[in-house]
């Protein structure tokens, strides 16, 4: 029995680097299409909660850009994703951290306290599995029946991926274990003798092994759930361990007696936290609404005034083609009444200048018939005899010179 105390301090003594924030899956299973593990930028992984909620540790907000304010131009990838290399990336606009959240510092022997962290995205995720925070009847339970406690992280599944990590290709990983209440802890400490010196307070932890899979870095912001109905019952945040190698660069591995160790606050601690991310979720989806129906309406303002404005220029332009087809009729009646006129007025000159010059024509006949028939009377001489000659076509006398002629009156 000493001999194996004396092997568990060895073993402690080995691992106890891991008492630090350690967070893929060694020896886990493939668990691409996960509904609820997602990748953090920054090499981190985190645990959908709602369509725009994401569980995760306070430490790892450390990678990124983002702030306890909520100031951040961190990013998400969607879940279960393998290659991410083209993935869409959900902007984060949001941090919440438990105000009892203290960072780890094993250099000054201060433990994390409240590792735990909400981050909110920009828009609604696909979330194809629903979950719950268990209460803590329910995770007492699920220690006493000792239920399969499952975690899905996107971090270092190997050593030698510590050289060439390949995150944006890394696949998410399953591990599964054991609940562990904070007696089940101490109790688990005290027989293995692995517990940080600088550990105060007892928290909840999930025991896992080589078997089943251990956390490596970057698993941290993972979620520990039981799964019952379809539902998945979240029971804590990966972010701290012990126990393992934690994905050692040269390959080797050590695994306590007692297996891995992974430890957390219990979420139902924070459950006010939750509310508040919520209060800010429905609040964005407010105020997104109402800009959305500000852009609506001004869409359709929009497309009234270019509706109306359409109809008004089709009616200009019905009214002028009206204007021109009535102007280009009036025109035409009237070139055609103009040529009617004139057509009519050269007819009539026509028939005038016909009857003038028949009227003169009958006129001249009849001058020349009348002329034809009336007498006149001529001169006619021989020597120094004189006779005068009355006709219609008077002739002298054979001998006779016509001299002079007359009409009669």
């Amino acid at each position: 029995m000493r001999i194996f105390k004396i092997l568990a301090i060895c073993i402690s003594l080995v691992t106890l680097h891991l008492s630090v924030p350690s967070s893929a899956v060694e020896f886990g299973q493939d668990a691409t299409g996960d509904p609820n593990a997602v990748h953090i930028q920054g090499n981190t992984s985190g645990f959908l909660y709602s369509e725009r909620i994401i569980l995760t540790a306070a430490h790892v907000l450390n990678q990124l850009r983002i702030q306890p304010n909520g100031d951040t131009d961190g990013f998400v990838y969607g879940p279960g994703l393998a290659d991410k290399t083209n993935a869409k990336k959900y902007k984060i606009i949001k941090a919440f951290i438990p105000k009892t959240y203290v960072s780890s510092d094993p250099t000054n022997r201060k433990q994390p306290i409240d590792d735990f962290a909400i981050i909110v995205i920009n828009e609604d995720m696909p979330l194809n599995m629903k979950v719950k925070v268990a209460t803590e009847e329910q995770m007492m339970r699920f220690a006493k029946e000792k239920s399969k406690v499952e975690m899905v992280g996107y971090g270092l599944q190997s050593g030698n991926q510590r050289n060439d990590p390949q995150e944006i290709r890394r696949a998410p990983h399953r591990l599964s274990g054991l609940l562990f209440s904070p007696e089940m802890m101490i109790n688990h400490y005290n027989q293995y003798l692995i517990r940080p010196g600088f550990w105060k307070t007892i928290e909840w932890g999930v025991n896992s092994n080589q078997e089943a899979g251990t956390a490596c870095s970057g698993d941290s912001g993972s979620g520990f759930f039981v799964e019952e109905n379809s539902i998945r019952y979240y029971v804590g945040t990966a972010g701290n361990g012990v126990g393992n190698s934690n994905c050692k660069a040269d390959g080797t591995y050590i695994l306590s007696p007692g297996g891995a160790m992974s430890w957390f606050p219990a979420p139902y601690k924070f459950l006010d936290l939750i509310e508040s991310a919520e209060k800010f979720v429905a609040e964005e989806k407010k105020r997104e609404f109402a800009k959305a129906e500000e852009v609506r309406l001004a869409a359709e303002l929009k497309a009234r005034q270019e509706a109306e404005a359409k109809a008004k220029a089709e009616e200009e332009a019905r009214a002028r083609a009206e204007a021109e087809l009535k102007a280009k009729q009036q025109a035409e009646a009237k070139a055609k009444a103009e040529e009617e006129a004139r057509a009519r007025a050269e007819a009539e000159l026509k028939a005038k200048q016909q009857a003038e010059a028949k009227a003169k024509a009958e006129a001249e006949a009849k001058a020349k018939l009348e002329a034809s028939k009336k007498k006149s009377t001529i001169t006619c001489v021989k020597g120094k005899l004189t006779k005068k000659v009355k006709a219609i076509k008077p002739k002298c006398p054979k001998g006779y010179k016509k001299v002079i002629q007359s009409s009669n009156s």
